[in-house]
């Protein structure tokens, strides 16, 4: 009891709106810019409206998209609604729109799957809970009586917990020996950037690509805690800045890097802001009259919320024992950038009633990133032969078997087969039995 009523005093305790206030500028500007950049690279077309069939989540086949004047209708309301959250506009409305249309577009095609865009949904759902409009907005400014000065303190540990399990799961993926043992796939990746300037030599380097796998699975378990605690946090913030645009200027994983330095900023208390404006003679003051009482029905959704967030990403060890060749609980366990994987597949049609069989190529279907990723994920491979079921069945095949010659390559090693050829893949009705046919 004494414990909880510890946790229970922590969680309710006021402290200052400023982090959060902080927080939601940050995520809503930076996710509006990534919907325009969305628009601008015409990724509307070849996500979305181009492809002739979508591989789609598990549970999720009824999500699909709508005709183009729609779908860049959504994307556009998708990032005005990010752009009023930055303001602090509607924000409660923002909200609720943006976690809905990011959370649509991401599950319309799962070939486009990336652990930030996951990220995004998260956090987006988090911030319909708390008041993070209620100071430093567009609404607190025309309407005063609604300011905040504080909040209790689970409104801006929710979202370091959120931040932390990032850090943490994305460290406990790498405790590989292909990580740290072989220093894959960092060994194949840093050996093709020896022309980056000014650091590329380092590169030329055999140790290099250790002293990265080693020092990056250190940087992801340690430093939720470095953040967390005051003593440390400076340093801390330090080598998150550092890691983070490092990575941004040697891979090219989008948003994900900007996300995490702005989002950490999450962690610098009211007084550390004015420490650091002091140097400047500046001095942030909140203000603010207004009561925020916790709604008791948060706590437990809260509470599911972090149990999925914690168990999720553990799910795989219970499924499979390498993961990274399975992918059997791979998405949304955190697992980013530990492994480089190269797949090839063609699948064999054959009529039934006439014993004909042919060559079936995904690329004559499929768009260049669908392909790739299709070619090493078994879901995807068995989602594939369903749709070409579908498709022959249309032009009167209706007994027909499907087979398929996968191989595949994990962090540098030679393609080896990946699905038995000789099963037919519409005898598998359920698509978690097709890992039960990956060979090892």
């Amino acid at each position: 009891m004494m414990v909880i009523d510890q946790w229970k005093t922590f969680l309710t305790k006021e402290t200052s709106i400023l982090p959060l206030a902080i927080f939601r500028m940050a995520f809503g500007f930076l996710m509006a810019f990534s919907m325009v950049r969305f628009i601008y690279n015409g990724w509307i077309e070849t996500c979305y409206t181009t492809p002739e069939f979508h591989i789609t989540y598990q549970y999720f086949d009824w999500v699909s998209p709508f005709d183009v004047t729609t779908m860049y209708t959504i994307v556009i309301l998708c990032a005005l609604s990010a752009l009023c959250i930055g303001l602090g506009f509607l924000y409660r409305i923002a909200t609720i729109i943006f976690f809905v249309s990011f959370t649509y577009l991401e599950l319309i095609e799962k070939s486009w799957y990336l652990n930030h865009y996951y990220f995004v949904s998260l956090v987006a759902f988090l911030l319909i809970l708390v008041p993070a409009n209620r100071n430093i907005s567009l609404v607190a400014k025309y309407h005063p009586k609604i300011k905040l000065s504080t909040v209790p303190n689970w409104t801006i540990v929710i979202v370091k917990l959120q931040l932390c399990v990032v850090y943490f799961f994305g460290g406990i993926a790498k405790l590989k020996a292909d990580w740290l043992l072989n220093a894959q796939p960092l060994k194949i990746w840093l050996k093709a950037k020896t022309d980056i300037p000014l650091i590329g030599w380092l590169f030329e380097y055999d140790i290099t690509p250790y002293l990265f796998s080693w020092s990056g699975m250190l940087y992801d378990l340690t430093i939720p805690f470095l953040l967390w605690s005051k003593n440390t946090r400076p340093i801390a913030y330090l080598l998150v800045v550092i890691f983070h645009i490092l990575t941004h200027i040697l891979f090219p994983i989008g948003m994900f890097p900007w996300l995490m330095i702005f989002g950490s900023l999450v962690f610098i208390t009211h007084q550390e802001w004015n420490k650091i404006l002091a140097y400047f003679q500046l001095k942030i003051s909140i203000y603010g009259s207004g009561n925020y009482k916790t709604k008791p029905i948060l706590f437990p959704i809260l509470l599911l919320f972090f149990c999925v967030q914690t168990l999720l990403p553990l799910r795989h060890f219970f499924l499979t024992d390498n993961v990274l060749w399975t992918e059997n609980g791979f998405r949304f366990s955190w697992h980013v950038m530990v492994m480089e994987k190269n797949g090839f597949t063609e699948f064999t049609v054959v009529d039934n009633t006439t014993k004909k069989r042919w060559k079936e190529y995904p690329s004559k279907r499929l768009t260049t990133i669908q392909e790739k990723q299709m070619s090493f994920q078994p879901d995807m491979i068995w989602q594939y032969a369903q749709f070409l079921n579908k498709k022959y069945q249309e032009k009167g095949f209706t007994n027909v078997s499907i087979y398929v010659n996968s191989k595949v390559s994990l962090n540098g090693r030679p393609s080896k087969r990946y699905i038995t050829a000789n099963k037919n893949l519409l005898e598998i009705t359920n698509v978690d039995d097709i890992y039960g046919f990956i060979e090892e």
